[in-house]
């Protein structure tokens, strides 16, 4: 392809190369032919081309399958009549009508299952209104060739392509979620589900009858894969294709057949000499009936209980159960005398043995996962907001009465424990093989295996113990103490039966904790056994930490805490030789559990630290996989939260290991994400002596944020979370290297909301830290960028951008005094900042002016509160800037100044009663007060509206009558010390401390600041006479008299 894809049209030769080119080994050429298949989407018959191409069975293979998959594609795409650049109709009726014939005739596998996805999804777009006949098609194919009818063709492979299509275009309806799409399914389940029933038993009975026959005669392999489709289509159908399941006497009658059949080929996997090929298909029959029973107890479960014979299924699949854990324990056997040196130590299994093993265990699985959706019914029914009729509730209450009282009657019940915990408890020889060969990897497997018990049978065998015991604590309690008490009879070297026992008792912790002391039981017994030495005592140590892990949070004394934080230490000291790395990376994880939770003392835990710092230390340099290491780094990060400022002892020794760790990682972000927060907790911890660990933490938070990273996206938010605890725990002057982060924060102002609230916070804490250097070099990026958010953000985040300014406007007046505040004056305007806030507020002023059906509504009262708590922070600086900001601003929007500060004037003042913390209302009438300065018309004017603000803010702020202003008050009697929490110790605290406490809002009294404000403009305006003579005399009389009442004047 030599030309370029704009160039190139649409032709069948022109389409061939660029399939070829697709398919070929040069990522060029791929490239480039992507490109130009993508350019042909748009054109009309291309997608058409691309099925002439995949029916072409003359052409190669690779060019039929790439053809296919990208129609595939496309019509994942632009199938849809609300997709752009849809495929067009007389496209579509073409494709559609050869779909079918296409497969059916399709003499390689992999292509015809494709084309079968294609099928579906076609299908599930446009049944029935577009395509009414795909059912009645398919059903017609699948009749003529069961029934021979189909002449010259292998209707074996007709059937079998038939039957794919329909297990594909069943199992795309059946994962519908709209009712439109389940009725359609619906109402056509009855039928196919008979003629499927027909079909499998007919196809089950022809290959059962060549079982015992070796070799099997030809064919039969295709017979059997034709009755497991047969069989996954009807498994949807019956959960996906009827409301009620046991209501239809079609349902009923597979149901029975299946019931049947599966114990059949159970004991025809045991029984018949098979070959591989057809072993395989005999189990997954097995498997999918199972898959069938367990489906339609999740999805119906009254149905399930109430379909015939569901109690005998039951009690079959524990059978299989008992007779699977009876293998296990014969070979729990065989593994204890292995481990104590006895004769008759070896499984023998040959491969036939094993498998068969296997799939026992994947029925004897199913058996558990069943009965777990039967408590579920009984005691957790699935709560819905669909009406129930009357019918409905009755076979409800009914299947529930029947679990009850025929399935979980007592002594059922305590058998169902006593199996688990002495056959599924056991650890198997598989278990300690993979021990002993990967540690690292076996315990991982296990930690992680608690959310796979729907796989997996021993975490299965767990949940359904748990179930059992939460649901039946009365009946299970009392037996499972027995087999607890029954454990000092329990031979010696019965290690795994121990092991076994103490599982049961530790998942069962809070059905127990009223039956057991475990406090006695760990002084008295468990202390001992973690120190013995004999052969097989390391995986009792391993299970003793779990125990206590799992019983630390329910029921153990704070007198038995040191005992178990010394055990712990014991567990992890790798000189013992029992203590290898399964039993040291289990106790460290269960030290979290002991540590991390609501009665820990940290007192009690001190004596311990400094051996099990050392031991944890030193694992981590041990282990090998991210995982393990991640996972001890996280309990170090639990006790140094615990240890907090105590941790300064230990903080070089936890800190040289995390650059290497941080080089070692790679692009392994989860585990730097780790170390991010290890640092976190440190510099929490340490406060202002972690600026030594500056040289290491700066560059972190550099290659965390920094824009273009690929690391970027996943460290980002650990990343602020290590910048925010620095710049808290920093105090001033701050280092050029901790300053030289602050532009990274003003990209991420554009990223979003989710951390836009931290990168605020972030920049705040600079401007507190370093507001000289921010106002010097940053000042107008800053304001360009709080400008772009003004606007766009919700009025809590809005708050914090003028909160920062605020404090900028402080910073500038300490700093540089007017001249600084001009400079960042005229930036704030230049920006755009303060021209969106007084276009907000212009905003608000005339949607209050408005009324009727007609009104407009106001942007909210909060951020209008804050729009104007930043003016009166400029005017409170300088009244003179204020005004110069205002001319600046009346200037750019051609407007005289008076015209602006009379509608300014009239919002706030109407607005001043929204304003509800006595700080901003005390600020605002500071500001309004002080505009008297100017001596204009336009405040003058307003005097009455100034007194009644005075009147309301002077009377709030006098407690109990006293004259003292509350805020200066407060201000005078705090020791910000004296607060119990952490961070208000911090450096930033004080800092903020100061801020609130040089405040004007909080240092001057507003009733001696009126009365100087109100005698200053008086002389000014031709003295008192004068002054009530031409403003005073304009105020009403109530008014007045409210406002002699203060005694300011």
């Amino acid at each position: 392809m030599n030309t370029t894809a704009n160039d190139v049209p649409l032709t069948p030769q022109y389409l061939l190369e660029a399939l070829r080119a697709a398919s070929s080994s040069s990522q060029d050429l791929v490239k480039q032919a992507t490109a130009q298949l993508q350019q042909w989407e748009r054109a009309p018959g291309y997608w058409v081309m691309l099925q002439d191409v995949f029916l072409d069975r003359s052409l190669p293979l690779e060019l039929r399958w790439i053809a296919i998959i990208t129609l595939k594609q496309g019509v994942g795409q632009y199938w849809r009549k609300t997709a752009t650049n849809q495929i067009p109709k007389p496209d579509k009726h073409t494709i559609r009508n050869r779909l079918i014939t296409a497969s059916i005739e399709e003499p390689a596998p992999q292509l015809a299952a494709q084309n079968a996805v294609i099928i579906s999804k076609v299908a599930r777009l446009e049944y029935p209104l577009e395509w009414p006949k795909i059912f009645s098609d398919l059903t017609h194919i699948i009749r003529r060739a069961v029934s021979g009818e189909v002449q010259g063709t292998d209707t074996t492979v007709q059937l079998t392509r038939a039957l794919s299509i329909l297990l594909a275009v069943v199992k795309e309806l059946a994962s519908g979620r709209l009712t439109r799409t389940k009725s359609n399914l619906q109402a056509v389940a009855p039928e196919i589900l008979k003629l499927l029933g027909d079909v499998y038993v007919q196809h089950v009975q022809v290959w059962q009858n060549f079982m015992n026959q070796r070799p099997p005669p030809a064919g039969t392999l295709e017979t059997m894969t034709i009755s497991v489709t047969a069989l996954k289509i009807m498994r949807r159908l019956m959960v996906s294709g009827y409301e009620f399941p046991n209501r239809a006497a079609e349902v009923s009658q597979i149901w029975q057949i299946m019931q049947e059949h599966v114990w059949s080929f159970v004991r025809a996997e045991e029984e018949m000499p098979l070959t591989e090929e057809a072993h395989g298909l005999l189990k997954k029959h097995a498997t999918n009936i199972g898959k069938l029973f367990l489906d339609l107890s999740q999805s119906h479960p009254a149905a399930f209980a109430l379909l015939p014979n569901t109690l005998d299924l039951l009690r079959r699949y524990w059978d299989m159960v008992v007779s699977h854990g009876d293998v296990l324990a014969s070979q729990g056997k065989i593994t204890m005398n292995a481990i104590n040196g006895l004769e008759n130590s070896e499984i023998l299994e040959d491969d036939d043995a094993v498998e068969r093993r296997k799939f026992r265990e994947k029925i004897a699985l199913q058996g558990m996962n069943l009965l777990r959706e039967c408590i579920k019914m009984v005691y957790h029914p699935t709560s819905t907001f669909r009406y129930r009729h009357k019918e409905e509730k009755e076979e409800i209450g009914i299947a529930t009465n029947m679990f009850k009282t025929q399935l979980f009657i007592p002594e059922v019940v305590v058998h169902y424990m006593e199996i688990l915990v002495t056959r599924y408890f056991v650890l198997r020889p598989s278990d300690l093989e993979g021990w002993e060969q990967d540690p690292e990897g076996w315990n991982e497997e296990w930690e992680n295996n608690v959310e796979s018990h729907e796989f997996m049978i021993r975490p299965c065998a767990e949940k359904l113990f748990n179930d059992l015991m939460v649901n039946h604590k009365e009946v299970l309690a009392e037996p499972l103490m027995n087999v607890f008490r029954s454990v000092p009879t329990i031979a010696k070297d019965d290690i795994l039966m121990k092991d076994a026992i103490y599982t049961a008792v530790g998942l069962a912790a809070n059905v127990l904790h009223q039956n057991l002391n475990f406090d006695q039981f760990v002084n008295n017994t468990l202390v001992e056994e973690v120190q013995i030495v004999r052969p097989g005592y390391n995986i009792l140590r391993r299970r003793i930490a779990i125990m206590i892990g799992q019983w630390v949070s329910v029921r153990i004394s704070v007198a038995t805490r040191p005992t178990i934080y010394g055990m712990m230490r014991h567990l992890l000291n790798r000189e013992d030789r029992l203590n290898d790395l399964v039993v040291r990376l289990t106790a460290a994880h269960n030290l979290n559990r002991c540590v991390d939770e609501w009665d820990f003392r940290i007192e009690a835990f001190l004596p311990y630290v400094d051996d099990i710092f050392n031991r944890l230390m030193a694992l981590i340099e041990e282990v090998h996989s991210t995982e393990s290491k991640m996972g001890i780094l996280s309990v170090v990060g639990v006790i140094v939260d615990r240890l907090e400022h105590r941790v300064v002892g230990y903080a070089d020794r936890i800190v040289s290991i995390l650059p290497p760790l941080w080089e070692q990682t790679g692009e392994e972000h989860l585990f730097k994400q780790s170390i991010l927060a290890i640092f976190s907790k440190l510099v929490t911890a340490m406060k202002e002596q972690s600026v030594k660990y500056h040289h290491m933490i700066l560059p972190l938070i550099k290659f965390s944020v920094e824009p273009g990273s690929k690391m970027q996206v996943y460290l980002f938010e650990d990343a602020l979370e290590l910048w925010e605890a620095t710049l808290r725990c920093t105090a001033a002057p701050a280092s050029p290297e901790l300053l030289e982060l602050f532009p990274y924060l003003l990209p991420a102002l554009q990223l979003g909301s989710q951390t836009l609230r931290h990168v605020l916070d972030l920049i705040e804490s600079y401007v507190l830290l370093a507001p000289r250097e921010i106002i010097e070099n940053h000042r107008i990026e800053l304001f360009t960028n709080f400008a772009e958010l003004l606007g766009a953000l919700k009025p809590e985040t809005a708050g914090i951008v003028t909160n920062i300014v605020d404090i900028l406007i402080r910073g500038a007046k300490a700093i540089g005094g007017d001249q600084a505040l001009n400079i960042v004056g005229v930036e704030l305007v230049k920006s755009d900042f303060l021209i969106k806030i007084f276009e907000t507020l212009r905003e608000s002023f005339e949607a209050n002016m408005t009324t009727g059906p007609n009104r407009k509504y106001p942007p909210p009262a909060v951020l209008i509160t804050d729009y104007f708590s930043l003016l009166a922070r400029i005017i409170v600086s300088n009244v003179a800037w204020f005004v110069d900001v205002v001319k600046m601003i009346a200037e750019r929007a051609g407007q005289p100044v008076e015209d602006i500060m009379d509608w300014l004037l009239s919002e706030w003042f109407t607005h001043f009663s929204n304003m509800g913390h006595p700080r901003q209302r005390k600020l605002n009438c500071f500001a309004l007060t002080m505009l008297l300065e100017t001596n204009q018309l336009w405040i003058l004017s307003r005097l009455q509206d100034l007194m009644n603000i005075w009147v309301d803010v002077v009377t709030e702020l006098k407690e109990d009558g006293a004259v003292n202003d509350s805020l200066v008050y407060w201000n005078n009697n705090t020791d910000p010390t004296s607060a119990e929490d952490e961070e208000a110790s911090s450096p930033q605290a004080a800092r903020y401390n100061e801020l609130v406490r040089s405040d004007v809002v909080t240092s001057i009294d507003v009733a001696q600041f009126i009365k100087h404000h109100l005698e200053k403009v008086q002389s000014e305006n031709g003295g008192m006479e004068r002054f009530r003579d031409t403003w005073v005399a304009n105020v009403d009389r109530e008014v007045l008299e409210q406002f002699a009442r203060l005694g300011v004047v």
